[in-house]
Parts: structure tokens; sequence; C-alpha cells
């Protein structure tokens, strides 16, 4: 099982952590992308296709997250471009998605759209926000059926 956190750190930076029973990554996460919104993005194209990825601009290097799901399973491959660090873990695909909406539902409550727009230089990502509420919904029903 995968626990994923992502929090506002300071003005521009973020801090996102991954782990597993196995491993932990902490990735920071700049201004000089929409991180969060490309991440969310990654996730929601997985509930249309088997693949995705996206990448953090860091200062320097750049981070890349591979996804790759299989059905009701889900692999997640962060990797530094330099490979100085990596982690690579497995989880049920709902459990992740409920992961990642926990955090954006938390940010929202912390810091407000507002609040999170000044502190991150990028307007909160509702649209992608809302789309993975509704694919998460729309996927435990048809699991359910």
């Amino acid at each position: 099982m995968i626990h994923f956190t992502y929090r506002l750190t300071s003005v521009g930076w973020a801090t996102a952590t991954i782990a597993d029973e196995w491993d932990e990554m902490s990735v920071p996460a700049s201004y000089l992308c929409d991180a969060l919104r490309d991440f969310v993005y990654a996730v929601l194209s997985l509930f249309f296709s088997t693949k995705s990825e996206c990448g953090w601009e860091e200062e320097p290097g750049k981070v890349i997250w591979k996804f790759h799901r299989n059905g009701k399973r889900l692999e997640v491959d962060v990797r530094w471009s330099d490979g100085q660090e990596s982690f690579t873990g497995k989880d049920d695909f709902l459990h992740f998605c409920s992961e990642v909406d926990r955090q954006l539902d938390g940010l929202l409550a912390t810091w407000t759209a507002e609040g999170y727009q000044r502190q991150w230089h990028h307007p909160f990502p509702q649209e992608a926000h809302s789309k993975l509420k509704q694919a998460i919904e729309s996927e435990a029903q048809s699991a359910n059926a």
C-alpha cells in the first residue's frame, strides 16, 4: 500500500512524500512548474489509459513520476533525472487515487483556493480535483456493481 502526502512548505515550494512498507522518498516541488496540477492530471488519465507520467522541474534537475495501471493495480515509479534517488511501489489503483484526493481536500481545508495560489504562485487545480473525485466515485460504483 502506498501512502502519498503533499504539503506546501514555503512560498513557491512544496514537498511530496511517497512511501510504502519498505521505502520512502520525499520529493520537493518548486514554482518552476505547476507540479500538483500536472500530477493530478497524470493520475486522472489512468482512468482512461494504462500509462502516464509527469515531470517536476527542480532547481536543479527534474523528477519524473511514471504510473502504470494494470486493472485494479497501480505501479508508481519516481526518479530523479540524474538517478540519485528513486521509489517504486505498487498499490490498489482506487486506494492511491483516494490518497491523492484526500491530500487535495486537505490543501483546500488548510489554505483555501486563494491562499494556495498566494503560497504556490499557481491556482489550485480545482478542475482536475473535481474530475478525479468523479472518476473515483464512478470507478468505485462500477466495481461494486
